[in-house]
């Protein structure tokens, strides 16, 4: 135990070469600190690193543990210099090492080499996770994407295999990107609940106790058991039990954190800041300034004192609330081939009325169609409407106006919408149908029918889309104008980014170009349905009328990752790179004529 260990007598092992005693136990950090101490005063820092890192390989997870934390007091330059004559292989599966190169908070091109190789090559999912939590540390990214992101284009294990295997890092970051709303509570919390409250294995129980922690999962059960660990004398799961509590704060932790204020470990104290942060009270401002006054620790300094100020200036606990609110969904709710953001046509609506606001491509189209009188204009895929009114403002048309979507919740909104504005004057029908299906509802034929993001619905399955373009053709009068709205289809826009760094897809790449081109290479044609470009290339904003619209609704997207992003940055605008389409009844058929002879 640390009460017997003499920091003294391992310092002079150490500089001699032996370290039995930093394989017997993990050793605490105070007891480290001291002996880093006496072996800086040695002068012997690249010497001795050299030695302490050459041992790592060996495997014990004890040694790989104190050596980190001794290397953690030495000079930056020791490590670099040491990492830059060693062969890195067989160094990749040190959690140690991985951890303390992310704490010396120095962005060498060595040490930042050295944490990406080790995220693509490390057997030990543990120095896999530590590698990313480092890179975050150096504002490298953060860490979860980067892990999410290092598994895109990899098959995962099924949710339930994952669930089995609690013990391995990669498996928890699996579970991380397969969890929503519904298998959470169906699944994740009652099997994760289960294993924490009987698993007796360390690797299990830390796992466990961070995606509580994640997720915000917590009951009575979980609170006790999380109590009771939180005073283990096993450094690692006194750590993630703290993570679990200062993510699930409210006012009944509050004694809790205050004592852990007076912890001998800095990072117990920096997390218990942390949760009196997330409780957010003036009690809990109260105990962090008690405790700022006698800190001594650089690191906690300036945890608290940031805190102090997120509790105290406006601005900032106006950005805590935007936060809390934020980070409710896991992953973004966009994903290739899946309807699942289109559920909430409050978010839809928000994000809608934010893109291209001043309405630019729309204004294209009607120009074009100046002077025309149409009958039964169409929109399909109408969402909440937002083409209809400026639509029906400019345009002259006969008969009734059609807004075609195939969600409930979207034609509920549009209808609500519509008789709050009085537009039931203006002849609107609202028709709920799939595209392929709308002939079936539709009997009037249309000299106008528009898709602003709405067409195809599925731009890479070709049969959805040929069905789709076979409606549209039927729906289409002889001499009327079919016109798409949306991606000008090479992906080369600050939404597009969005995408690549936080929906982890199908496609594997390093970088955003080498993703867009990929992706650019999937459409074979414009909307792969042989549409015409009328014009490609307009950019135009999404943009938001403050920072909690934009946080919540690209959290929604695009998931917490990307709510913490906007919030960090206070972005509230992203350019996105539009195209237009525009053809006629004899062009459709002639494309449709050309699938069919293949």
């Amino acid at each position: 135990m640390d009460s017997d260990v003499d920091s003294g007598s391992i310092a002079k092992e150490i500089e001699q070469g032996v370290f039995t005693s930093l394989e017997i136990e993990i050793i605490s950090e105070v007891i480290l600190r001291e002996i880093s101490g006496r072996l800086l005063e040695k002068n012997k820092t690249n010497a001795i690193t050299k030695s302490l890192i050459q041992g790592i390989p060996n495997g014990n997870r004890n040694y790989d543990w104190n050596v980190g934390s001794i290397l953690r007091h030495f000079p930056a330059n020791s490590l670099v210099e040491t990492l830059g004559v060693m062969e890195n292989a067989p160094l990749h599966n040190s959690i140690g090492l991985t951890w303390v190169l992310g704490e010396l908070k120095n962005q060498h091109w060595i040490i930042v080499n050295y944490l990406r190789s080790t995220i693509v090559h490390a057997r030990c999912s543990d120095a896999w996770w530590r590698a990313a939590f480092s890179l975050e540390s150096l504002g490298l990214g953060d860490a979860i994407n980067i892990l999410k992101m290092s598994l895109k284009g990899h098959r995962l294990s099924e949710l339930r295999e994952n669930l089995l295997h609690l013990d391995d890092k990669r498996c928890i970051v699996g579970i991380l990107i397969q969890s929503n709303v519904d298998n959470i509570e169906k699944e994740i919390y009652p099997l994760l609940k289960k294993r924490f409250l009987e698993s007796e294995q360390i690797a299990e129980t830390v796992n466990c106790c961070w995606l509580l922690g994640r997720l915000r999962l917590i009951d009575n059960d979980i609170y006790d058991h999380l109590l009771k660990l939180s005073g283990s004398e096993n450094h690692e799961i006194k750590y993630y039990t703290f993570f679990a509590l200062q993510n699930n704060a409210n006012e009944t932790l509050r004694p809790v954190f205050e004592r852990a204020l007076k912890d001998q470990d800095s990072l117990i104290r920096k997390m218990a800041t942390r949760g009196l942060l997330t409780i957010g009270n003036e009690a809990a401002r109260q105990n962090i300034e008690t405790a700022l006054a006698v800190e001594q620790e650089e690191d906690v300094i300036g945890e608290m004192s940031q805190a102090i100020y997120c509790l105290k200036n406006p601005y900032d606990r106006n950005r805590l609330l935007i936060e809390s609110r934020a980070f409710r969904n896991e992953n973004g709710m966009i994903s290739d081939e899946s309807d699942k953001w289109y559920s909430d046509p409050a978010i839809y609506h928000t994000f809608s009325e934010s893109e291209d606001p001043e309405n630019v491509c729309l204004n294209l189209v009607l120009r074009n169609m100046k002077g025309h009188t149409f009958r039964n204009p169409i929109d399909l895929g109408t969402g909440t409407g937002r083409m209809i009114w400026p639509i029906m403002d400019t345009l002259r048309y006969q008969g009734r106006f059609y807004a075609v979507d195939a969600s409930e919740k979207m034609c509920d909104f549009l209808l609500k919408n519509s008789k709050r504005e009085r537009k039931f004057t203006h002849n609107l029908s609202v028709i709920r149908s799939t595209i392929e299906d709308a002939p079936l509802h539709i009997s009037d034929v249309s000299t106008f029918i528009l898709s602003s993001f709405g067409f195809p619905s599925h731009i890479s399955n070709k049969k959805r889309c040929s069905k789709e373009l076979q409606a549209v053709d039927h729906l289409l009068a002889d001499d009327g104008y079919f016109v798409t709205i949306g991606w000008d289809e090479t992906f080369n826009d600050e939404l597009s980014e969005m995408w690549y760094r936080f929906i982890p897809d199908d496609i594997q790449a390093n970088t955003f170009e080498d993703w867009r081109q990929q992706r650019v290479a999937r459409i074979q044609s414009p909307r792969n349905c042989g549409l015409t470009w009328f014009k490609r290339g307009i950019r135009v904003p999404l943009q938001f009328d403050s920072l909690k619209e934009s946080a919540n609704v690209m959290g929604y997207l695009f998931g917490r990752d990307a709510a913490q992003y906007v919030v960090s940055t206070g972005r509230t605008e992203w350019i996105m790179s539009l195209g237009i389409t525009c053809d006629r009844k004899q062009d459709l058929q002639a494309i449709i004529q050309k699938y069919e002879g293949n």
